[in-house]
């Protein structure tokens, strides 16, 4: 089952609030997108800051890496684990 996202289940960008159109990012896309479904690692993203500016997370790898390393310092509180918890899970620490 599915847990709820570990930013906001709230439809509003993560990045400026935006509440008019959003899109649901996984934050460990590729071949780890189900596992980042299942255990809450998604954002609401404004499509400006998702993929329809230069500034949207798939073309900015400062932003990437961002939510990347704050949604594992939260998976790792919420569910108790440590750093190669994480690794084991999704192949990578990225702190």
């Amino acid at each position: 089952m599915a847990k709820p996202s570990l930013f906001s289940d709230n439809p509003e960008c993560f990045i400026c609030h935006n509440t008019r159109v959003t899109h649901k990012h996984h934050i460990y896309g590729a071949s780890n997108r189900q596992i980042s479904d299942r255990e809450g690692c998604w954002v609401y993203l404004c499509p400006y800051h998702h993929n329809m500016s230069d500034f949207g997370v798939h073309f900015d790898k400062k932003l990437n890496l961002d939510l990347k390393q704050e949604c594992q310092r939260r998976w790792m509180v919420r569910e108790g684990k440590s750093t190669e918890d994480f690794r084991q899970l999704f192949g990578r620490s990225y702190l």
